[in-house]
């Protein structure tokens, strides 16, 4: 499970209405806790934490968008938030060790349809452990933060350690399979993202 598109669907409108100020940062790494993606980035000696909580997930030109709640802290503690911030996948890498477990829908189509060798990016034992997401152009003045936050990608990693967070990376997985996979099936992507959108809701 693996695949990268180019995104330039957000460039150069919307990226000169915001100003550039400082240097720019370009990647954040973070981790799947809980229904949220926690990471964080130093810039001149000082840490910051970022919080991305998607709320609802959808289909935005074939692609997977996620629409949620990004907090910024800085090393002070102040903390900004903005609300219905949008993130669209824009790559992924295969996870490795033990996947998580599919519903019985999964189970029956990949019995159904002819098997590649099994290995562990392919058959009924694919699943995601990276997803790479492109956020909308951001102000970084807005979050408290002196940089250019106009093109930032959030490299998130799943590796669950419960069974909502295992859960959860089955949901992006198949959701990944239906709109990404070598035959993309619409269909079988609206059932996905209505799974994933329970699981976010969940309390």
């Amino acid at each position: 499970m693996l695949f990268r598109q180019s995104d330039k669907k957000n460039s150069d409108g919307a990226l000169r209405k915001l100003t550039s100020r400082g240097p720019r940062i370009h990647s954040v790494p973070a981790i799947l806790r809980g229904r949220q993606f926690h990471g964080g980035f130093e810039l001149g000696g000082a840490t910051y934490e970022l919080i991305y909580a998607p709320a609802v997930a959808s289909v935005v030109g074939r692609r997977l968008q996620l629409q949620g709640r990004l907090t910024v802290k800085d090393s002070r503690g102040q903390t900004r938030t903005r609300e219905r911030v949008r993130a669209t996948l824009v790559g992924t890498q295969g996870g490795i060790g033990a996947a998580p477990p599919r519903r019985q829908e999964h189970t029956t189509v990949a019995s159904a349809t002819p098997q590649l060798p099994e290995v562990e990016s392919t058959g009924a034992t694919s699943f995601c452990g990276v997803m790479y997401i492109h956020f909308e152009p951001l102000a970084g003045g807005a979050l408290g933060v002196a940089a250019d936050l106009r093109r930032v990608q959030l490299n998130a990693r799943l590796a669950p350690v419960n069974d909502s967070e295992r859960a959860l990376q089955g949901a992006y997985s198949w959701v990944i399979d239906a709109l990404y996979g070598q035959k993309p099936d619409a269909s079988a992507a609206a059932v996905e993202i209505a799974e994933l959108n329970k699981l976010l809701r969940a309390g």
